[in-house]
């Protein structure tokens, strides 16, 4: 997920400047890692309402955090092209007058029904079922119904779930970060004495 996250460290130099440099490293890792995690469950949950389904639905579409290492200070993840059903989003269902359903777009207009009166469900021989309909008079061929992709409730631009990562990432990384630099300044038994506020 190519996602910027910035962060005024100017407070920060004067510590920096007492410590050893792959200590330095190791408390940005750290800082890195725990905010890309706080903010990645953060971005489960936008998915999830964005989809209108649970969390637990869409955590198999959205890859476990790559960490930080040594010579990449990045942490990220990939929301893949899941599919899901149809009917796991809520209130969702097929009966005589076919498919009802709605979407659940946080981005973009909000939600808007979802009605196809031939839909019906199809059931295959290893127990999967999915929601169909007919695309002409004929039998075949047809086209499944599915919820959005993880992938696209995180890929536009302005997405909720997008929008909703980088600002929590922002947040966390800017709590964290002193917080880290601070633990390591003790690790290598160095005095700590926070840096002036300015009031900026």
């Amino acid at each position: 997920m190519g996602l910027e996250v910035k962060l005024d460290a100017s407070k920060l130099e004067s510590w920096a400047s007492q410590l050893s440099a792959r200590g330095m490293r190791n408390a940005i890792r750290r800082a890195i890692d725990k905010s890309a995690t706080a903010a990645r469950k953060v971005a489960l949950d936008i998915i999830a309402k964005d989809a209108g389904v649970s969390v637990a639905r869409i955590k198999p579409g959205v890859t476990k955090l790559r960490r930080t290492t040594q010579t990449d200070l990045s942490a990220s993840f990939t929301a893949t092209k899941l599919r899901i059903g149809i009917l796991e989003t809520k209130g969702a269902s097929v009966g005589a007058g076919g498919l009802r359903a709605s979407t659940h777009r946080l981005t973009g207009g909000g939600s808007a029904s979802l009605n196809i009166a031939n839909a019906f469900v199809v059931r295959m021989a290893n127990g999967a079922w999915f929601v169909a309909f007919r695309k002409s008079k004929a039998r075949l061929p047809i086209k499944g119904v599915y919820a959005e992709m993880p992938s696209t409730a995180m890929g536009q631009d302005r997405a909720a779930a997008r929008v909703a990562w980088q600002k929590e990432a922002e947040k966390q990384l800017a709590q964290r970060l002193p917080q880290e630099v601070q633990k390591q300044l003790l690790s290598e038994g160095l005095p700590y004495s926070p840096p002036a506020d300015t009031g900026e």
